[in-house]
């Protein structure tokens, strides 16, 4: 169901510096997912639609079962799995005695419960962040998702004033959030979800879903961090802003929920190394 845009309909002032608009409709793809879109004929392709609306439902799953996976470890006080010791390891740096340059007290895997040890800044407690984080994403994502078009190939506004085609900012990116104040945890205050609908088309179900989930963590946490996974210095030290890192939350997610340890790519049509059928 497709129909014009309430704002652009009832001509309502935007948040931002101008009040051009390059979207003017929205459409509900499926049940708690809506995206918005600049309408011209035969656009966006109803592959680019499936394309969207399938990763949306596979990035609020994965969260979903990512934060069931680290629920089991830190609420239930059950032991590690191999593919938690490993994803953290890859993504957070969270390596068995490592202690992060004295970020952390101590960093034992599967440490037993003692009563005085509850306030340490522990490998437990590292865990307890990301599980905090990821469900935070999973009650936002599984309530609904709204993604608007990045419109790479004919966007000629941004931030509410024109721009010349493909030199505004964002411009040949898969995906953005613009903040629009440091820490921000308020997802309204912040910028909508934007993706490229074209793209999409090109990738993988998951890699789409990474994506989704990342530009939700700048979002709805208010995450700045943005050190990708084909960095020399991904992921960045725990010591140095690494629990506050967009990627690092998407890879251990899309990590945990789908069996093994996943990482960005740069040597295919598909930058992520995310293959699998939907959750």
């Amino acid at each position: 169901m497709a129909f014009t845009k309430p704002s652009v309909k009832l001509g309502a002032p935007r948040m931002g510096r101008g009040n051009d608009r390059h979207s003017d409709t929205m459409e509900v793809l499926s049940t708690g997912v809506v995206i918005a879109y600049k309408a011209r004929p035969g656009y966006p392709t109803q592959g680019m639609k499936l394309a969207v609306n399938s990763a949306a439902i596979q990035a609020r799953n994965i969260v979903r079962i990512a934060n069931d996976e680290l629920a089991k470890v830190v609420l239930l006080r059950r032991k590690e799995s191999q593919l938690m010791i490993d994803t953290v390891a890859k993504h957070y740096r969270l390596i068995a005695n490592d202690l992060a340059g004295g970020f952390l007290q101590n960093n034992v895997i599967d440490k037993p419960f003692k009563l005085g040890a509850v306030f340490d800044h522990d490998r437990r407690w590292v865990l307890n962040k990301i599980r905090e984080m990821v469900l935070s994403l999973s009650a936002h994502l599984n309530t609904g998702v709204y993604l608007i078009d990045q419109d790479t190939a004919t966007r000629d506004v941004f931030d509410g004033q024109k721009q010349t085609v493909g030199l505004a900012p964002y411009s040949g990116w898969v995906g953005y959030v613009h903040p629009r104040a440091a820490r921000n945890i308020c997802g309204f205050r912040n910028g909508e979800i934007h993706v490229d609908f074209a793209t999409m088309v090109t990738f993988s179900l998951n890699t789409n879903a990474c994506i989704i989930i990342h530009e939700a963590a700048h979002k709805y946490l208010g995450i700045l961090g943005d050190t990708y996974g084909d960095n020399v210095n991904y992921p960045p030290a725990l010591q140095h802003g690494g629990l506050e890192n967009a990627d690092s939350l998407a890879w251990t997610a899309i990590s945990l929920a789908t069996g093994a340890v996943r990482m960005q790519l740069h040597d295919g049509p598909d930058f992520a190394n995310c293959p699998g059928a939907a959750l």
